[in-house]
């Protein structure tokens, strides 16, 4: 959330801005203007208003594990309508979940990185695949757990806090086909989420990340880049400062073990606290991450889309 120092200054530019001859190059607030505009077109072109989002009235299968929100904790599960692709890319990740908040009212969302199976993803996936995911889980997050964030908090929730665990990372996880599929995904946040982003906290970093962290930089735009930090084994104190020890896991450094669900705080078929995902004919084989039934029916439907009937 924007404090109310920073709306000040951020409309004294603006009018400022308004008052300035045209220039040769965008300024901070055309530059957001030009993004607002992309996002809009992009959203219109590609029906993202009408992508389908889990909720505890319309009940479609979670699309990613969550832990401590109004809807009812869940694991991602070879449910009908959830498409093959989804179960294919999870099944070569080392685990996610969207866990609780920080103490700022934001969703923490943490990836254990390190247990990527970071060629299988680029050999048996595909590009368009992973970023329909994405959108599918973003989507997801935006509309139905910010909302739920922001009226439990008092006040607007639109950010998320991001740990990636780099445990157990290894040389062949810096496999650049790989990267491409991440440069993609942080492509379409940069372009199409913009600031939605709270902290994102690198934990566990092998001396050898550091390599690729000098190409990922590059990628990314400098207000992402500030709000990162990268820690090697010496993270909990931070991750403390920023999230309560009761919401954090306890391979963290935190508190929490959730017991009460199989998998624990973050499941993973790769880690080997979950069974592997095996998709049946109740999930059909397309680039979505729910079946074109249920694509479909979203798009009249507006339960399906997280809005109250």
């Amino acid at each position: 959330m924007v404090s109310t120092d920073n709306e000040a200054e951020a409309l004294k530019q603006f009018r400022e801005a308004l008052d300035k001859e045209t220039s040769d190059k965008y300024n901070d607030e055309e530059q957001a203007v030009q993004q607002l505009t992309d996002t809009v077109k992009w959203r219109k072109e590609n029906n993202v208003d009408e992508y389908p989002v889990a909720t505890s009235e319309n009940k479609l299968p979670v699309l990613y594990a969550i832990r401590g929100f109004e809807l009812e904790d869940a694991n991602l599960t070879p449910a009908p309508g959830l498409s093959e692709s989804v179960l294919r890319i999870a099944s070569y990740m080392g685990g996610s979940c969207l866990h609780k908040t920080d103490k700022d009212g934001c969703p923490v969302y943490i990836e254990r990185l390190g247990y990527h199976a970071a060629k299988e993803i680029a050999k048996y996936t595909t590009v368009d695949e992973v970023v329909q995911y994405h959108i599918g889980c973003n989507e997801f997050l935006h509309r139905v757990i910010n909302k739920q964030c922001s009226a439990k908090a008092g006040k607007v929730i639109n950010r998320e806090t991001v740990v990636f665990d780099c445990t157990g990372m290894g040389w062949y996880q810096f496999h650049m086909p790989a990267l491409q599929y991440l440069r993609a995904v942080s492509d379409s946040d940069q372009k199409y989420y913009p600031e939605t982003m709270n902290k994102l906290f690198i934990v566990n970093a092998p001396s050898a990340f550091v390599y690729v962290w000098k190409m990922v930089k590059g990628w990314l735009d400098p207000g992402t880049i500030e709000k990162i930090q990268i820690f090697g084994k010496d993270y909990k104190e931070a991750l403390l400062d920023h999230i309560p020890a009761e919401n954090l896991p306890e391979f963290l450094g935190g508190e929490c073990k959730c017991e009460h669900m199989p998998g624990g705080c973050v499941p993973s078929p790769i880690v080997g606290n979950l069974p592997p995902y095996v998709a049946g004919e109740q999930n059909p084989k397309v680039t979505t991450s729910y079946s074109t039934e249920i694509m479909e029916e979203a798009k009249t439907n507006p339960l399906l889309r997280g809005q109250t009937v």
